[in-house]
């Protein structure tokens, strides 16, 4: 019985979608195919120069991002190219071959990277970094990183996560999911064919013939067993991307049909005729880059708008043509104006050719150099990045990717490649699990040593170094922090607010009852979004003073409104549909216990936008939202109580701020006049009817003058907005005395 095998072998020009390396010394067509196509090389330096520019210069050209997608188009047209061109060829397709070769082209310099920005992070980044970086690192060595940056994405503890320095290694992981499943879906597909077809004794390998024969309704069953796959991908990234646009931007699943649009260009071998071929080739590189410039952070990618870029690359691939863009063509007129021929030019391919290693090396420079400097990157120091990733990229190419692709070392055997990429895989899981422990055993120490400041400091301690009448001087205290900045990042995984704050994908009511369980002389309510849930820890302590039982309705961005919530950038209406539902229920469930007399509210001052949700008219949705919930929770015999919004901060990590400023802390903290936003929530209750009372905790964030990242030797925030567990708790007491006098008495 004549066989399919799975075999193809590495072309040692067109092998990634990234880069590849030296020139050999043939060319053949491609669809039956050419392995040598210096256009494409040209056109991955331009894939490569748009993801570095947009990373350099973020506000100049915003979506550069899509050289990412040229990229992937690129991958699937020569994977797919040199796949079939085995299968015609000898009618066999070695897998594992296969993936020792892609191991052998891609690993060695990605592991170099991995590893080298991970010491390089240990040296001059902030310890609140290191267990976030090597998580992502031993992820990205894995080839899992975008599955971690997919999950990060719809946990809201994590969005204010410093970037890493393997961050960008999701498209990697993207691109090896790829290598790993392409060949499988190829033998699948003629596997069926072989199962339909009976006179199949004659073995493939050894008789042209019947290959060349077969051949046609081979290509024909591959061909649509990709395009299947496509259309199902194409059709998942524009609903998911409608859907929840920063989960579907990671996904393997939204990004397989830009693999498939340039394996179908491969396998049905598309020709132009010379005289269209220039205008193609322009208008496809004209997509690529009017998209880069179009598109932007808030743009609905990738979705159905991510067709511009994809099938401008195909465009480009299908009008160039080696025989008017190699170096040894006559230099004529009509060669000069077609895009290939500019393509093909030796400055483009040397980019090309070392673009993968671009790729590994600027962004860990990129985010390693404000550590080093201060300050954020200015124009000086981002013209170095360039240069130094030039250089970089070239000594690694030459040094490390082509020795260890073609040397004996691992070229001599298959099983050696995979010896190879599991050791690279320990090394690199190794260096997280060895940062981790390490981390832990330096936070040991600091709580030792917090526990030393928290009886030095005595009465001036958090936020009582504001107390009117102390001298604490200064206010911020001196010395380590009570907890350290690097166990301060991770507060937002706290089992006090794991139990407590609903995911903000999910619709369904999630309770907690913190404060005195058992033999409450009340129970009280807290409702909110993450704003909300930052006080649970100060409630707790209300609870065991007052003798309160406290449950607690939270989710991550859902303010207590009827109104629909909108935030920058978001798309689709998961996520409003799941916070008006959690909204509902909690109102619902505060109705179905009149034994909760008291419900307290706190939202993010400033964070959202309010229009209609269906069914539910306000004139103005803004103020209507609010009221019109406050007004269903007093009629059901509950009185009110609005928390008053905590101050903004200087960035999106006060933590690393305070590890990297250990002694200045104003760098961190924010003049008063700056810091505290309009405050819509109170400017409200300030109006509505049922004239709730109001807890104003300012005053111990903030002086006169300035709202502080650490008072009385304690860290305020945790992150870029939400205050520390420890200092929570430490507000019991003033916001005690703030509570009307019928509460304060039980």
């Amino acid at each position: 019985m004549g066989r399919w095998y799975v075999w193809a072998p590495m072309s040692t020009r067109a092998t990634s979608a990234i880069a590849t390396a030296t020139r050999p010394p043939h060319r053949v067509d491609a669809a039956a195919g050419r392995d040598f196509r210096p256009e494409i090389q040209g056109l991955r330096a331009v894939a490569v120069g748009l993801v570095v520019l947009t990373h350099l210069w973020p506000a100049r050209l915003h979506g550069g991002y899509v050289g990412v997608d040229v990229f992937f188009v690129i991958s699937g047209y020569l994977i797919t190219s040199h796949l079939w061109r085995e299968v015609t060829a000898t009618g066999t397709v070695d897998v594992p071959a296969f993936w020792a070769r892609r191991i052998r082209r891609l690993l060695p310099a990605s592991f170099l990277v991995l590893l080298l920005s991970g010491v390089a992070m240990l040296l001059v980044a902030p310890r609140t970094v290191w267990t976030t970086t090597t998580r992502q690192l031993a992820a990205s060595a894995l080839y899992a990183q975008n599955w971690v940056l997919q999950w990060d994405a719809v946990d809201y503890m994590a969005k204010d996560n410093d970037p890493t320095v393997a961050q960008h290694y999701w498209s990697l992981s993207v691109e090896e999911q790829f290598y790993l499943v392409w060949p499988l879906i190829v033998v699948a597909a003629l596997w069926l064919l072989r199962r339909r077809l009976n006179d199949w004794e004659i073995d493939l390998r050894t008789d042209p013939a019947v290959r060349r024969r077969r051949a046609g309704p081979a290509r024909g069953v591959v061909t649509a067993a990709i395009g299947a796959v496509g259309l199902a991908s194409l059709t998942t990234s524009v609903l998911m991307t409608a859907d929840d646009r920063a989960r579907a931007y990671f996904s393997t699943f939204t990004r397989a049909w830009e693999f498939a649009a340039g394996a179908l260009v491969a396998l049905i071998a598309v020709t132009v005729s010379g005289r269209l071929r220039s205008p193609l080739g322009w208008a496809g590189l004209g997509a690529i880059v009017a998209s880069a410039v179009m598109f932007d952070e808030r743009s609905a990618f990738p979705g159905w708008i991510a067709l511009l870029p994809v099938l401008g690359t195909a465009a480009v691939i299908v009008a160039t043509d080696s025989t008017d863009s190699t170096d040894s063509a006559p230099p004529d007129r009509r060669r000069r104006r077609s895009a290939a021929w500019w393509l093909a030019r030796r400055p483009a391919t040397f980019v090309g050719d070392v673009s993968y290693a671009v790729y590994l090396w600027h962004w860990p420079l990129i985010v390693l150099t404000p550590y080093l400097t201060g300050h954020r990157l200015r124009w000086p120091e981002k013209l170095a990045i360039v240069a130094i990733t030039l250089v970089l990229a070239w000594i690694s190419t030459t040094w490390i990717e082509r020795p260890m692709r073609t040397g004996p070392l691992l070229a001599s055997a298959t099983w050696r490649a995979f010896v190879f990429a599991l050791a690279g895989m320990v090394a690199i899981g190794g260096l997280h699990w060895g940062v981790t422990r390490l981390v832990g055993q330096q936070e040991d120490q600091a709580r030792r040593e917090g526990e030393q400041v928290a009886a030095r400091m005595a009465g001036c301690l958090g936020p009582r170094s504001l107390d009117p009448g102390r001298t604490c001087v200064p206010v911020e205290g001196t010395g380590p922090l009570l907890v350290p900045a690097e166990s301060l990042v991770r507060q937002g995984y706290s089992e006090i607010l794991q139990n407590c704050q609903q995911a903000i994908i999910s619709p369904g009511l999630k309770t907690c009852v913190l404060g005195t369980t058992t033999g409450a002389e009340r129970t009280v309510a807290l409702l909110g979004d993450s704003h909300a849930a930052q006080w649970t820890p100060m409630f707790d302590e209300i609870g065991k003073q007052l003798r309160w039982k406290i449950v607690v309705h939270v989710k991550g961005s859902c303010p207590m409104s009827l109104a629909r919530r909108v935030l920058p950038g978001e798309r689709g209406d998961t996520r409003q549909l799941a916070c008006e539902a959690f909204n509902r229920a909690g109102m619902d469930d505060i109705a179905a216990h009149p034994e909760i007399t008291d419900v307290f509210v706190a939202a993010m001052p400033g964070a959202y936008r309010w229009t209609q949700a269906p069914g539910v008219p306000l004139a103005n949705p803004a103020v209507d939202g609010y009221t019109a919930a406050w007004d269903r929770l007093t009629a059901a015999g509950a009185r009110l109580h609005v928390i008053a919004g905590t101050p903004r901060t200087r960035g999106s990590n006060v933590p690393t701020c305070l590890a990297r400023h250990p002694d200045d802390v104003l760098a961190c903290s924010v003049r008063r006049a700056d810091a505290l936003p309009a405050d819509e929530q109170r400017q409200v209750a300030e109006r509505w009817k049922g004239r709730p009372s109001v807890i104003d905790l300012t005053d111990q964030l903030c002086d006169a003058t300035w709202c502080y990242a650490r008072i009385g030797s304690v860290a305020v925030h945790r992150d870029g907005n939400h205050l520390t567990l420890e200092y929570a708790r430490m507000l019991a007491p003033y916001a005690i005395a703030q509570l009307p006098a019928s509460l304060r008495r039980g």
